[in-house]
């Protein structure tokens, strides 16, 4: 199991404490191939892109109307977090309950 997210990021380390046997990976240092960025756009949509970021308020409106692809090949911190890829290669993002539960349980 693989956990994507961010060092700094309160719901990557409240996911890397209870997935404690997940190898974690900082989408600054390693960020996503173009594959995987299409593949999450597949299972998300648009709403993979975290429009409460900061750095999301802080974007020109020329880079907002980018396709998403390359949206978020720019601003990788721009994807919801944390995103955790499954023994399956599925992915799920962010950290809900329902989340949560899903994991615990595994």
């Amino acid at each position: 199991m693989l956990i994507y997210g961010l060092k700094n990021c309160d719901k990557c380390r409240a996911a890397r404490k209870v997935l404690q046997n997940a190898e974690f990976i900082d989408i600054r240092q390693v960020p996503f191939s173009v594959k995987a960025i299409k593949k999450l756009i597949d299972t998300c949509g648009d709403k993979i892109v975290n429009k409460k970021s900061t750095t999301w308020r802080s974007l020109p409106e020329i880079d907002r109307q980018l396709p998403l692809i390359e949206l978020l090949q720019a601003y990788p911190t721009l994807i919801k977090r944390p995103i955790i890829k499954d023994q399956n290669g599925n992915y799920s993002v962010g950290w809900t309950t329902q989340i949560i539960e899903k994991f615990q349980s595994v």
